[in-house]
């Protein structure tokens, strides 16, 4: 014991790791709930859907864009156009899971955390 210790004293050069062949880092294993798979994004989505031979988490995205449309959450202004006064460009992305009693449900949602707080509300 006390040579590994002495030995693990006398290095003092850092520690190199070679994160390029750890690829699996980044990656989640499967969720399941209630017997189902729960995507992680739209495409794993259409993937699990084509798999299943079902359109389940195609049709529930097309039905929050619909809310979304309806309750004109959103007013695109185009791909180039500048960010009028008192608004911010912010990203969104899909949050897709299963309620208790096997609906699937879709949801919209941005990065609140790049947004100001703000002061007149």
């Amino acid at each position: 014991m006390e040579a590994l210790q002495t030995n693990f004293q006398e290095t003092k050069e850092p520690v190199l790791y070679n994160q390029s062949s750890q690829k699996h880092l980044f990656t989640s294993p499967l969720k399941f709930k209630y017997g189902f798979e729960v995507p992680k994004d739209y495409v794993h989505g259409i993937r699990l859907d084509n798999k299943n031979n079902n359109t389940k988490w195609q049709d529930v995205t097309k039905l929050e864009m619909k809310r979304l449309d309806d309750y004109q959450i959103f007013n695109d202004l185009g791909v180039q156009a500048e960010v009028p006064e008192r608004f911010k460009k912010t990203r969104v992305h899909l949050i897709l899971d299963v309620k208790h009693d096997g609906r699937h449900k879709a949801r919209l949602v941005d990065y609140g955390h790049l947004t100001d707080i703000p002061v007149d509300s």
